[in-house]
């Protein structure tokens, strides 16, 4: 009976080691992953505030564009009023000029015939 119970007391002994063996085994890979996550969780936040950096510039350089594009269609519609006005003076130019042909070409200049003046010859005619 002493046997048993020594057989009982050794298997018990030997079944808590085990225990306490692999609890800490168990222990040692849970802070294992655990500082890995960490480093991993650091890399991922300096990721992140890069990125976040790049897209406030992004978000800047886009407001500007917009800003530019705005510009650039209040330019172009300036333009296509000065266009307008252009074609509106060039109409006006090509009108005065058609009738200015039209009284040109009813004047055949006649009325501009001069004729030379005779010098006196030093003789006093």
């Amino acid at each position: 009976m002493k046997k048993k119970i020594l057989i009982v007391i050794i298997s018990f002994v030997a079944l808590v080691c085990l225990q306490i063996f692999s609890s800490g085994h168990g222990h040692v890979v849970v802070v294992e992953e655990n500082v890995q996550l960490t480093d991993e969780n650091k890399e991922l936040t300096t990721a992140n505030k890069s990125l976040r950096s790049t897209v406030s510039k992004l978000e800047t350089k886009n407001e500007e564009l917009v800003e530019e594009k705005q510009n650039l269609e209040t330019m172009v519609s300036e333009v296509i009023g000065d266009l307008d006005s252009t074609r509106s003076v060039v109409k006006n130019i090509k009108k005065e000029l058609k009738d200015e042909r039209t009284v040109n070409s009813i004047n055949n200049g006649r009325e501009f015939e001069f004729q030379p003046i005779k010098l006196p010859d030093s003789e006093g005619n």
